[in-house]
């Protein structure tokens, strides 16, 4: 009965081994001759074992377990499965896809600030196709292949053209080529003015904190597009013309070089953009926002979490 014990015991040792040999008849690529008709050789014999009728000897299931873990010492240890090799190199992939999809096919971009208020509001999370316009290198600041150029009045990511190179998420206004004036909230495009019609009031926290009281227009360009854009209520024509004496592209005419872009935020108050940094660059358009994923409310500050506005998920932009 002892001698029935261990026979069962080494019957389950060799079950085991014959998953890993298995294993190397699957996964193994390109064995040498020699050491693939060894595993051949061992996987029948095993199999065999495990078929017969009858209940092993326990001599017999010795003498095959014994040769099989001399061929595993001295042929088959370097070709058997590596449990930690074998999740790093699934790891690899998996980071590996998650790059390629995030740089050129789709990034994720955190609203931090009130620029593009009500259009995108403080705290969403945004989806953005990075093959819109072109394919940015991972961790590189332009386009090294280009698609097609972005259109007036399309919402843009694009990396700042000032020293900081923000990540930065804006509307195109102007187009290479264009002639721009902008003085209050007043903007001209090759001498014509963008007209603005009345909506309603919109109130918002801002990411210092502060609630902003604001008119919504909706604006229209030249070529008939419209989107909405906000006022703040507390400035008036004085407050707006200080700004304008420190923005070096405030109430002047400005002639947009070719493959250049002037971008502005649809709150337009409480935006830094083209009007402070300059142009930004054809190459240096990263991508084009398509929705929100996810967004949070903000309180007093960014680590004042209000709330999940889960209204705001799947919000997409045209």
């Amino acid at each position: 009965m002892f001698e029935k014990y261990k026979t069962k015991k080494l019957l389950k040792k060799l079950a085991v081994r014959l998953l890993q040999l298995q294993w190397i008849q699957k996964k193994r690529r390109n064995l040498p001759d020699n050491i693939q008709k060894k595993v051949d050789a061992n996987v029948n014999m095993i199999a065999a074992l495990n078929k017969t009728e009858r209940f092993p000897s326990y001599d017999e299931v010795k003498r095959i377990h014994g040769e099989t873990e001399y061929n595993f010492s001295h042929f088959f240890n370097k070709y058997k499965q590596n449990p930690v090799a074998e999740l790093v190199e699934e790891l690899w992939l998996v980071v590996l896809i998650a790059l390629l999809l995030k740089f050129f096919v789709i990034g994720s971009y955190r609203v931090p600030t009130g620029s593009m208020v009500d259009t995108i509001n403080i705290g969403d999370n945004l989806f953005v196709s990075m093959f819109s316009y072109g394919l940015t290198l991972p961790f590189a600041n332009s386009q090294f292949v280009e698609f097609r150029d972005p259109k007036r009045g399309e919402i843009i990511t694009f990396i700042e053209p000032g020293p900081e190179k923000k990540a930065l998420v804006k509307r195109v206004i102007g187009l290479p080529g264009d002639t721009i004036f902008i003085s209050g909230k007043d903007i001209y495009i090759n001498n014509k003015k963008l007209e603005h019609e009345k909506i309603g009031k919109v109130s918002y926290t801002s990411s210092r904190g502060e609630v902003k009281n604001t008119t919504q227009y909706t604006e229209t360009n030249p070529e008939g597009g419209r989107y909405n854009v906000i006022f703040n209520d507390d400035f008036n024509d004085a407050i707006r013309s200080k700004i304008e004496s420190q923005c070096p592209y405030c109430a002047r005419s400005i002639k947009i070089p070719p493959r250049y872009y002037f971008v502005m935020g649809d709150n337009r108050d409480d935006s830094f953009d083209s009007r402070f940094f300059g142009m930004v660059p054809r190459s240096n358009v990263q991508g084009k926002p398509l929705f929100v994923w996810f967004s949070i409310q903000f309180g007093s500050s960014i680590f004042d979490i209000v709330d999940v506005r889960f209204d705001r998920i799947g919000h997409v932009f045209k």
